[in-house]
């Protein structure tokens, strides 16, 4: 396939991408300039003292790491840029869509694959969408399937059930349907692979949802018409934010990413255009080119770095891009929703599930036919792990020299010797770690729609910026345990993710966390007395590990009143269901509709490390 244009550029629902390369250019130039001028204050911090081996290995982890985060700061910035001059980030226009010249809309099916998961927030997330899509009028276009992989009988029991207690409250439409795969082959790519095969060819587009979506019909509405008018689209993806969950832990994740989350997608929809990634759920996709183009091969070898891909959907971003087919994020589509885990410990099963998939991508990095965003959101996504061992490779030399040499060690003295190239370097890292999200924080305080209650946010905001301090270094001792084991031969399991309001006893957290509690405390101590100077440098990084149980047990905790909920939250702008649908109701009186007529037609696989043309 090659790229199509659309059809209609006159349309104001028409994406396009305009100086697309200089953008990139400019992008990278700028991530290059800021990755060289700290590297440079490296150097000249430690040149006066000598550069021999460790020195040199340093420099190089240093280098890898700090532009990781330089790309991420000017991506987030030009995202701030782009939101005060009221520019779209793929397009460069001033104007929204207008509902002038809105396209028609097509047969789109909604799907949400399902295992194990727990049916009334199910049914509560699909009757929240489902009523605001049926208060637009238009939900004829439309048809819903839960795709099941449950493997217990009575888990599919109720699963029957909740469907049939949603089709009791919508029998106007739209249309619902329940299908239960007898085995898990392929996990979620082949439930979806399974139903594009099956019923794929009675539907233009499908809408994919988590078992914890939550949708307005006006966002659904606007995909399917942004799909229409593009025909060089595959897939359309939207900026889902996290809402509804009560813990201490879920209220901090989801102030952040209500804060940030649109402002870095915006600068990666401003410099990857037409290439930006997928995220699994809350976006479109044109069938007929996922069909052609997604078809996911396993990765040669065993697990963990072999076998199935866990992360799924950069993979099939890669591939609609390597046969021309055009992939946006587009974070002016508001409406778009999602749950979390509750506690540290449910989100971290879910992160290492991500970092296993994220170090399978460095894999098809040599493989030939990747477009050259694509090999990039592969690296990218693989160094937000790796980097991790790396800072605590350089922290543990600064550690190991200053316990191994007499005075205070190179590090110290080095510091002392050339305090300017000091100030310059922790100053140029500040700015790249925290100007943007402050900035992100004063843009949130100061909009109007926020009046009445920006002393709240500015509190929750500024509480949340300290947590992340604190959670940084912990997440890189866990990431790079997360690493080691998976180079052990140690694979993580894709098991039901856990989205309830667990609290985690004190025993528990001490007994998870102990160890690494313990292990920090120890180094601690040795540079204490071994070389007191470096204490105060180190604490920032030992305090979040030592804090480690602590932070277990209380951000599982139920938030206080005073720790505010998301923008969108308060102006009620999530979809809710007032009527309780769930345990609660009695048997419906009606059944389930049959599924459609089956048209299968084959998904070929696609190889992962050759171009189509090779095969």
């Amino acid at each position: 396939m090659q790229d199509k244009k659309p059809t209609d550029q006159q349309s104001t629902w028409a994406l396009s991408e305009p100086g697309l390369p200089l953008r990139r250019a400019v992008m990278g130039a700028l991530a290059i300039a800021t990755s060289m001028l700290g590297i440079h204050w490296l150097w000249t911090l430690l040149q006066p003292n000598g550069v021999g081996g460790l020195e040199w290995l340093v420099i190089a982890a240093f280098s890898v790491t700090f532009s990781v985060s330089c790309v991420a700061f000017w991506t987030m910035l030009a995202g701030i840029l782009l939101r005060l001059a009221g520019r779209h980030p793929v397009t460069l226009r001033r104007e929204l869509p207008s509902a002038a010249d809105a396209p028609p809309l097509a047969k789109t099916a909604l799907v949400m694959p399902a295992y194990n998961e727990d049916m009334a927030d199910v049914v509560h997330c699909l009757m929240s969408t489902l009523r605001s899509l049926h208060e637009t009028g238009e939900s004829d276009w439309f048809d819903c399937f839960l795709l099941s992989d449950s493997s217990d009988p009575a888990q599919r029991e109720r699963e029957r059930e909740g469907m049939a207690r949603l089709q009791r409250h919508f029998p106007d439409g739209p249309r619902l349907y329940y299908r239960a795969r007898d085995e898990n082959t392929g996990r979620k790519p082949g439930n979806i692979r399974d139903f594009c095969e099956r019923w794929g060819a009675g539907y233009e587009y499908m809408i994919v949802l988590d078992a914890d979506s939550r949708m307005t019909g006006d966002a659904i509405l606007t995909l399917v018409r942004r799909m229409v008018a593009n025909p060089q689209a595959g897939i359309i993806q939207t900026v889902p934010l996290p809402v509804g969950q009560r813990t201490v832990l879920g209220r901090f994740q989801q102030l952040a990413a209500s804060l940030h989350a649109r402002h870095i997608a915006n600068g990666l929809a401003f410099w990857q255009g037409n290439s930006t990634n997928y995220w699994g759920h809350n976006a479109i996709i044109r069938i007929a080119d996922f069909q052609a183009c997604c078809g996911l091969s396993p990765l040669p070898g065993r697990p963990p770095l072999g076998g199935d891909i866990m992360s799924h959907d950069y993979v099939e971003a890669g591939l609609m891009r390597r046969h021309g087919r055009s992939v946006y994020v587009l974070p002016e589509i508001g409406g778009s929703f999602e749950g979390m885990p509750g506690n540290f410990v449910d989100d971290l099963k879910r992160e290492r599930r991500w970092c296993q998939g994220n170090l399978q991508h460095l894999r098809l990095l040599t493989g030939r036919g990747w477009r050259p965003v694509t090999r990039l959101n592969f690296l990218l996504g693989g160094l937000a792990y790796v980097t991790a061992p790396l800072w605590l490779m350089m922290i543990g030399a600064g550690v190991l020299d200053a316990v191994l040499t007499t005075g205070d060690g190179r590090w110290v003295s080095a510091a002392t010797s050339a305090p300017q190239s000091v100030i310059n370097l922790v100053g140029l890292s500040l700015i790249i770690l925290f100007l943007p999200r402050l900035i992100g924080i004063a843009l949130a305080v100061l909009d109007n729609d926020n009046a009445g209650r920006r002393l709240a946010l500015l509190r929750g905001s500024l509480l949340e910026l300290g947590f992340g301090i604190l959670r940084s270094p912990l997440m890189m001792v866990l990431y790079t345990g997360f690493i080691l084991r998976i180079l052990a031969g140690r694979p993580a399991r894709w098991d039901t993710s856990l989205r309830g309001r667990r609290r985690i006893p004190a025993l528990q957290a001490w007994r998870l966390g102990g160890p690494v509690a313990g292990g920090t405390l120890v180094v601690a101590l040795v540079v204490a007395i071994t070389a007191p100077r470096l204490l105060p440098w180190l604490l920032p990084a030992l305090a979040g590990p030592m804090l480690f149980p602590l932070f277990l047990q209380v951000t599982s905790l139920l938030a206080p009143a005073w720790l505010p909920a998301t923008p969108a939250e308060s102006r009620r702008r999530v979809p809710m269901n007032p009527a309780a649908v769930g345990r609660t109701l009695p048997p419906p009186a009606v059944t389930l509709c049959d599924t459609p007529r089956e048209d299968y037609r084959p998904m070929p696989l696609q190889p992962l490390s050759t171009p189509p043309s090779s095969t």
